[in-house]
């Protein structure tokens, strides 16, 4: 057989999900998970009290991606994008962007001013992607105690160091937090 080109061509459409989503969720973008697992997360996201708006993009009628906003509990400025997921074949087709641009619009629909996103560090090409969709890293510090840990043995060269940093500005409540 003599080597053919030939083009095709199909719609993206971006959706709220619904419960029928689940299992083409986890045959498309979540193979490695329980697939009641994504059933029971499909359902709470849907639930009337939910503040998280699920999205899938839809390919001839099967959900090949998905992204999820959460409304911010404390600040209905803010809402948080998560879970941008889209199965292999559809990657280099621009779909994460079709779904990150219906994640934008729904946040703002609901109120939200701020969209937020949390990384790991090393995500580096994750955290490259989500700064071309206009992200900007904002100062954060987390800060982490093992429980049941002896302390360290040399508290006094960790004195020393916080000595040297700059102070930090903080929000009225921590202040007044620290200053009690």
């Amino acid at each position: 057989m003599a080597n053919q080109d030939f083009s095709l061509s199909g719609a993206v459409k971006v959706r709220p999900a619904q419960q029928k989503d689940a299992a083409p969720l986890h045959q498309f973008c979540f193979p490695e998970r329980d697939a009641k697992e994504i059933a029971d997360e499909l359902k709470a996201d849907l639930a009337k009290d939910s503040q998280t708006h699920r999205l899938v993009a839809e390919v001839s009628g099967y959900p090949i991606g998905q992204i999820f906003v959460k409304e911010d509990a404390n600040d209905p400025e803010i809402s948080t994008v998560g879970d941008l997921v889209v199965s292999g074949p559809f990657r280099q087709l621009g779909v994460a962007d079709h779904l990150m641009a219906a994640a934008e619009t729904t946040a703002a629909e609901n109120g939200a001013e701020t969209l937020e996103i949390e990384l790991p560090a090393s995500e580096k090409s994750v955290i490259k992607r989500y700064k071309d969709w206009g992200f900007s890293e904002k100062p954060l510090v987390v800060l982490q105690k093992t429980l049941g840990a002896a302390p360290e043995a040399d508290e006094e060269a960790d004195a020393e160091e916080t000595q040297e940093e700059q102070p930090v500005e903080t929000g009225s409540e921590q202040q007044t937090l620290l200053e009690d």
